[in-house]
């Protein structure tokens, strides 16, 4: 127990009386009276030595973790070079990037042009077709004003017209009892003819400025009541259209659009002829025993 006494001789002054006469303050430590200052001096030297060593401790232990954190020079040089690396290689990346883009670009417009050259010559291709079929008719149209002239030479029956190579007969409604196919194939054979084979373009184009013109689309049953038989069938196989010389149509042929579709309940597997308004739109398939016009052909004599 530390208490704080006086220096007089009594013991039992007062407090007032103690400082009054400059008595020394002491401190009982256990049974030994100690002087109270020398012992707070002594106290503040010991903290303060405290103090010292720690503030030593924590400036060696700074100085550790500052030299531990400090980045290695080398690490640091080879860092420099990788980023400088990457950025070559980035503007290499750049520059590739920038030059692919120009050779797809200049592609594109060579494909452009390209392009526009084809739709080019394709204009000029059918422009071309087109002088090439009118000509075509020209001339079927010149030799048809003449078929009469060679008719007088002798070398077709009357009643016949010569076309290019060969002479047809059309039986028209006016001077002739329309037939089925089969019976008008019958009265062809018995002149000495056939129903007509229209194996190339210029006989198809000569037969349709030379046989008179029918008018599709004032005769709402045109197939039923109109067109002239021609010696083409598929009546032995669906589909496969044959001349009546044994020949497999092989070119498509000259049909109206959407024909041959062979409709109705007892098909349809004959083919007639209509001269309408455009060459290669002029067949269609018939029902074989609907009574038509018809077109015979033999060689001249």
């Amino acid at each position: 127990m530390i208490s704080y006494e006086d220096d007089s001789t009594d013991g039992k002054s007062s407090h007032h009386n103690t400082r009054s006469e400059g008595s020394t303050c002491t401190v009982r430590v256990g049974s030994r009276s100690l002087p109270l200052y020398p012992l707070v001096i002594t106290c503040l030297g010991l903290l303060n030595t405290i103090l010292l060593l720690t503030a030593v401790v924590i400036g060696i232990y700074c100085g550790q973790v500052s030299e531990e954190s400090t980045p290695d020079p080398i690490t640091t040089q080879a860092l420099i070079i990788e980023v400088k690396q990457l950025q070559i290689s980035q503007s290499e990346t750049i520059k590739a990037q920038k030059e692919t883009t120009e050779e797809l670009e200049k592609e594109l417009r060579s494909h452009q042009q390209f392009k526009l050259q084809l739709e080019q010559n394709k204009t000029l291709s059918d422009s071309l077709q087109r002088q090439l079929e009118a000509l075509q008719v020209e001339k079927a149209t010149l030799l048809s004003r003449t078929s009469v002239i060679r008719e007088s030479c002798g070398r077709c029956l009357p009643e016949w017209f010569l076309v290019n190579t060969s002479c047809y007969f059309h039986a028209k409604m006016s001077s002739s009892r329309l037939k089925n196919w089969s019976d008008s194939r019958a009265d062809c054979i018995s002149r000495g003819a056939d129903l007509a084979v229209i194996d190339n373009w210029e006989e198809q184009v000569n037969l349709f400025e030379h046989l008179p013109n029918l008018d599709r689309s004032s005769r709402p049953h045109w197939s039923r009541l109109g067109g002239i038989w021609i010696g083409l069938t598929d009546i032995q196989t669906e589909g496969t259209w044959v001349w009546v010389n044994n020949v497999i149509l092989l070119d498509g042929g000259y049909w109206i659009q959407g024909e041959p579709n062979d409709s109705g309940i007892q098909g349809e597997d004959c083919a007639a002829l209509m001269n309408t308004d455009n060459p290669r739109r002029s067949w269609f398939d018939g029902n074989c025993l609907v009574n038509r016009e018809w077109l015979c052909e033999m060689a001249p004599s």
